[in-house]
């Protein structure tokens, strides 16, 4: 077998002052770039990164993309041709935050199509669909004894709607007759 070159590690994305980042290995801890640090002895590339209370200086491989969660689920909404009513169903705070979301990921095409970025439409009826989400909890329970190890696992599905609502149930079938009545019927709308 031929001799491979090892793979090359991926230069770390870049970031402009201004800039939305996050800790990696940090969930939601989320601040702007205030300075790009280029030091050469000892060699640095990083951040200097604004937190709101405090200011903290990062390497260039500690910082991330910040998740858009409100984007990734209007793609969603988009795939099946539904964006305009997604829309109709935020409140102006969530639009403004899902507008903030696609401007960032889009930044040439905010400057050159400002009619591309998401926006309200008149006349468009807000469409309610629930997605449905499993998770599990894993309980393990040891006998008395200690003879052997008994794992239960207890099923969720959780709902939620961009409209607010958001529920768990506990089984597959009461989760999809909520859903059924939440949902609003494709074809018609209410």
């Amino acid at each position: 077998m031929p001799n491979r070159k090892p793979a090359r590690t991926p230069k770390p994305k870049t970031y402009q002052m201004g800039d939305r980042v996050q800790m990696r290995r940090a969930y939601g801890v989320v601040g702007r770039v205030v300075k790009v640090i280029y030091r050469n002895r000892p060699a640095f590339f990083g951040y200097l990164v604004d937190f709101g209370d405090h200011q903290r200086e990062l390497a260039g491989t500690d910082v991330v993309e910040p998740p858009r969660l409100l984007l990734e689920e209007y793609r969603k909404w988009q795939d099946d041709f539904l964006g305009w009513e997604f829309i109709a169903l935020l409140d102006d705070a969530r639009l403004a935050q899902l507008r903030m979301e696609w401007c960032e990921v889009n930044k040439t095409l905010a400057r050159l199509r400002p009619d591309w970025i998401p926006h309200r439409r008149e006349g468009v009826q807000p469409v309610h669909r629930v997605t449905v989400t499993k998770t599990t909890e894993r309980h393990k329970n040891v006998s008395s004894n200690g003879a052997f190890i008994r794992t239960i696992d207890r099923h969720f599905w959780w709902l939620k709607c961009p409209c607010g609502l958001h529920e768990v149930a506990e089984s597959s079938q009461e989760a999809q007759r909520r859903k059924g009545g939440h949902d609003t019927p494709l074809g018609e709308v209410e």
